[in-house]
């Protein structure tokens, strides 16, 4: 059994991310292999910081299952200078200099210091100066972070080249390094000079049974929305990152537009998750705002419906459709990362051309989508099931091996 330490700049469980739903199944998966895994997060949500006000509390321990725990840090500068850089609309690029400089909370100290491997969650947060310096430090990596900021604002475009940079020094600053898509993993063997890094892959997978709903709960849900089982619902779930806000967009645009053509096919199009700030019905749109749990969306929905068209690493999403087994309808470029074939695996469709893919889904039963959705997953499960991946991945890395590194159970 190892101890591994996950430095994460923000508190990760529970996920409300495609990001920290991956960070957090890989602690999982690692935990399940036998492992005691303590994700230590520097800074919390804005809820965290009431709650410790009122506890006069630095810390917040979470057990989240048997041998996986996560302690997050809410001190009161940290949290001060994470509240005006996001106000600013600055990137995380504070907790970059906080702890590349040493200047990192003493439960951290001690954290790092009973470590035997520490992996930093995002290029955000780098090594730690000192005596921890030298144990096996690896970094997970969920895109390339330097292409996010070429797309974002003024004030993040600024910092491009200064992440980039720091994404060309990365294999020479960890151990190894954990991918999550062809782009990233191209780019950091492109970057290792001494060619000495493995950088396994860890694919955007999901954990495969929390996308499996009891019987009841399709039905129930469908009746909570106002559906009927002749309806269909197509699925888009997404927080509130930028290019899902942007797609989010062009979906409510093609709702207005294509009205009459929704409301004659029984289609809907449910929007769930914090990509919109609240929740509201706009003709064959359902938006649910923030949810505490997707499950029973995805358990309604007969397909699931991806209109990104930028960004970097892989979505999410895609992996959730897979396993909660539905059929995929994405933009080329939303299934960048995964394995998926166009017509075999996922029907491509455009903004312009998602009339017509709808008419296509809808012409065919809803029991002919099931079980095309059930071959497609036969089919991917090894490259979207997370246990799978990250068993494999640190399979490749003696440093992860115990006695016995099969999943346990949860």
């Amino acid at each position: 059994m190892k101890k591994i330490l996950i430095l994460s700049g923000n508190r990760l469980a529970p996920a409300q991310t495609g990001g920290q739903v991956r960070s957090v199944s890989i602690a999982r998966a690692l935990a399940r292999m036998g492992h005691e895994v303590q994700i230590f997060s520097i800074a919390g949500r804005k809820e965290d910081y009431r709650a410790a006000h009122l506890l006069r509390a630095e810390t917040k321990h979470v057990d989240i299952e048997p041998r996986l725990s996560e302690d997050t840090h809410l001190g009161m500068i940290l949290g001060l200078v994470q509240a005006i850089v996001r106000r600013l609309k600055f990137p995380r690029v504070w907790q970059y200099w906080f702890l590349r400089r040493g200047m990192i909370p003493r439960r951290l100290a001690a954290a790092l210091d009973s470590a035997d491997i520490v992996m930093s969650d995002l290029p955000y947060c780098p090594p730690v100066p000192g005596a921890c310096r030298g144990k096996p430090w690896f970094l997970i990596s969920h895109n390339l972070e330097h292409k996010l900021l070429e797309q974002g604002g003024i004030r993040e475009r600024q910092f491009a080249a200064w992440m980039r940079a720091v994404e060309s020094a990365a294999p020479q600053t960890y151990t190894d390094i954990f991918a999550c898509a062809e782009e990233d993993q191209a780019f950091f063997r492109a970057h290792d000079t001494s060619n000495k890094l493995a950088i396994p892959m860890i694919r955007c997978g999901v954990d495969p049974a929390n996308y499996t709903a009891t019987d009841d709960v399709r039905p129930r849900t469908r009746r909570e929305l106002g559906l009927l089982d002749e309806d269909w619902v197509f699925l888009f779930s997404g927080s509130g990152f930028a290019p899902n806000v942007e797609a989010f967009g062009e979906i409510r645009e093609f709702c207005r537009l294509e009205a009459a053509f929704l409301l004659q096919s029984r289609v809907h199009i449910l929007v769930a998750g914090s990509v919109s700030s609240s929740s509201y019905r706009e003709g064959s749109l359902i938006v649910t705002g923030r949810v505490p749990d997707v499950l029973p969306y995805f358990a309604a929905a007969d397909a699931g419906l991806n209109m990104v068209t930028r960004g970097s690493g892989s979505n999410v999403k895609l992996f959730e459709y897979l396993a909660a087994k539905l059929p995929v309808i994405s933009t080329s470029f939303g299934v960048r990362g995964t394995e998926l074939k166009a017509a075999q695996d996922y029907l491509p469709c455009t903004r312009e051309t998602l009339r017509d893919v709808i008419a296509k889904v809808t012409v065919q039963s809803h029991r002919y989508w099931r079980e095309h959705a059930e071959a497609v997953w036969a089919r991917h499960r090894s490259s979207s099931d997370i246990y799978a991946l990250v068993g494999d991945a640190v399979g490749k890395l003696p440093v992860f091996q115990t006695e016995s590194t099969a999943i346990l159970p949860g």
